[in-house]
């Protein structure tokens, strides 16, 4: 008999500090014991013919607000890992994708998801996340 696994789900896609002009946006987090998936939405912009192009550092990493312990970057869905780059055909397109990272614990938290520590405005660096266990709809799995 398969055990089911238990998560937390938290929409943080109205979290201000993190999502006013950010693309992509963050739209939840699902923190499970096995793993932290951040969920994400990016819009093709007019900036660049055809679109742009997004890719994920595959050194990006998970800090908790007043720890020095980093947690890591483990896989991606729907999108490409530095130095790949996803292409979009035009500045109409978007793209929904995931990333995956060690397990935060579970509990009232703020964290920040580092692409670059010394990032510019194109690094997809999101500071503040805030999860607090009270907002968090269980899912299993």
């Amino acid at each position: 008999m398969k055990k089911s696994i238990k998560s937390l789900l938290f929409d943080v896609s109205q979290q201000d500090q993190i999502n006013n002009s950010a693309n992509p946006k963050l739209l939840r987090v699902l923190l499970s014991e096995q793993t932290t998936r951040l969920d994400f939405g990016y819009v093709a912009t007019a900036y660049y013919h055809k679109g742009g192009w997004i890719t994920i550092s595959p050194d990006t990493y998970l800090q908790i607000k007043g720890s020095p312990e980093r947690y890591l970057f483990k896989e991606a869905e729907g999108i490409a890992l530095a130095p790949e780059k996803l292409n979009f055909e035009s500045t109409k397109d978007y793209q929904f994708f995931s990333l995956y990272f060690e397990a935060l614990p579970m509990g009232n938290l703020v964290f920040d998801m580092i692409e670059n520590y010394l990032g510019t405005p194109n690094d997809f660096n999101y500071y503040g996340i805030e999860l607090r266990l009270e907002d968090g709809v269980e899912v299993v799995s």
